[in-house]
């Protein structure tokens, strides 16, 4: 009779701890993309930042039309509202400005950077597309030494990525998409160390 009082006392104790853990994501599971409100004329959070070919969403809950725009034209979603949802893959790294273009005032922006895997002895491999190649796009990559300045890796490139073996030091790398006259942003600076 003791031991299920203690037993009853030490679950009373317990149980508001594990009703406060958060849910596990099934064995490799990874949650990827990121997700836009656009709402009270803006969007919320106005920048975000994604991997290479992950999908942003943008969820329109105002009752008048918004869109997503890109500045340069890489990516428009269409007029939406009262709760529809569209989303855009982003496959190749840069930063992305885009609007509403019914409401110039309303900004944000997509940061995609690059990925890159490797050593300081071995090398890296620099990724900066995933997947499908847009069509008509090229790829501007720089690299350079901790506080130097950048040079050219690849200029007008059609290629996914590439090998990059600098020797001993920390380096960083950074890449921009090309459509015609249109040119992304630089995307985040990914570091070599």
């Amino acid at each position: 009779m003791k031991t299920s009082r203690v037993l009853g006392m030490l679950a009373a104790l317990l149980l508001p701890f594990v009703a406060t853990v958060a849910p596990a994501h099934a064995a490799g599971a990874r949650v990827t993309g990121a997700s836009v409100t656009v709402a009270n004329m803006a969007f919320s959070p106005a920048k975000v930042r994604v991997g290479l070919g992950e999908t942003v969403t943008w969820s329109f809950q105002d009752s008048i039309a918004h869109t997503a725009t890109s500045d340069d034209g890489f990516f428009d979603t269409g007029p939406a509202s009262g709760g529809a949802s569209r989303g855009v893959r982003f496959p190749s790294a840069g930063a992305f400005g885009y609007h509403c273009s019914f409401h110039p005032m309303m900004v944000g922006k997509v940061s995609v950077p690059m990925g890159a895997t490797g050593s300081v002895k071995a090398g890296w491999r620099l990724r900066w597309l995933a997947g499908a190649d847009p069509k008509g796009r090229t790829y501007d990559v720089q690299v350079r030494r901790t506080g130097h300045g950048w040079t050219s890796f690849r200029k007008g490139t059609t290629a996914a990525s590439g090998t990059f073996d600098p020797g001993a030091g920390s380096w960083q790398a950074r890449a921009r998409t090309v459509s015609g006259a249109a040119r992304s942003g630089w995307s985040p600076a990914v570091h070599l160390p």
